[in-house]
């Protein structure tokens, strides 16, 4: 495995306890024992989502930052990427290093939303493997939030659960009207994705959920299997998406809107 060199920040991480194993490189500031948890948990959800989308080509090592309180991770994040908004919880980017080395880096913080925050970007790191670099932004963070949902049965990702605050939050924006236009949601870019995450987090959620849970068909025989392999090949996504989810949008969002809005979350039922 390739070692990353770590660069100095406010917090110097070049300080943290480091452990390395498999895929990953940790740099935890809260010490070893989180160091190893944090390596074992993102090593094991890689194999997770490798068996789940059956996709073993060879990936290349990835470092995961742990800080042990919310000031020096976003410190760091406003010195590394410029993120500063206060509900920043972790992020995954790619990273080069004075070697000239490129990875992914995962960064967050000791929280009880830890494994959750980490199974979401280490999603993010996934999918770049899968569908490269260009993945559309709410397809990335609708899956993201999709599979950091996850329960695991007999070694096997169930992934889908519903989270009771993403379902509000998703629900109130089709009740008020807000939610884009299809073919605005799919062309969105990163700056106008990330202005309005109270809208595009929880209906980027929804339009996930509904597209691979509508048809009760499991994901490796589903249309939603389908479309991503398109990605792989085609460059027209909107088309794509048309293909093989329906052509006629205003009857196809409106059962979208529905099928959200009955929606409940178990402890409801």
């Amino acid at each position: 495995m390739l070692l990353l060199a770590a660069s100095v920040h406010a917090a110097n991480i070049a300080d943290f306890a480091e452990v390395t194993g498999g895929h990953y490189q940790v740099l935890a500031q809260g010490g070893e024992q989180i160091g190893r948890e944090v390596n074992g948990y993102m090593n094991a959800m890689l194999q997770l989502y490798s068996r789940y989308f059956s996709n073993w080509t060879t990936k290349d090592a990835a470092r995961v930052v742990v800080f042990n309180n919310r000031d020096d991770f976003r410190e760091y994040s406003r010195t590394a990427v410029g993120a500063t908004h206060a509900g920043l919880a972790g992020y995954c980017h790619r990273k080069t290093d004075p070697d000239g080395n490129t990875f992914y880096e995962l960064v967050t913080f000791e929280s009880a939303g830890l494994w959750q925050v980490l199974a979401h970007e280490g999603f993010h790191q996934f999918i770049g493997y899968e569908l490269g670099e260009a993945v559309p932004v709410w397809l990335n963070e609708g899956l993201a939030q999709f599979f950091e949902n996850n329960t695991v049965k007999n070694g096997r990702l169930i992934p889908g659960g519903i989270d009771a605050k993403t379902l509000a939050a998703a629900q109130a924006v089709i009740r008020a009207r807000r939610v884009p236009a299809l073919g605005e949601l799919l062309a969105m870019d990163r700056r106008t994705f990330y202005a309005s995450p109270e809208v595009t987090y929880p209906v980027s959620w929804a339009l996930v959920y509904y597209l691979m849970t509508r048809d009760s068909a499991s994901f490796q025989s589903g249309r939603f299997r389908r479309y991503l392999q398109d990605l792989k090949w085609s460059g027209d996504e909107l088309a794509s998406f048309r293909r093989r989810f329906g052509r006629d949008s205003a009857q196809w969002e409106a059962d979208f809107h529905r099928y959200i809005l009955q929606l409940r979350t178990p402890v409801e039922n």
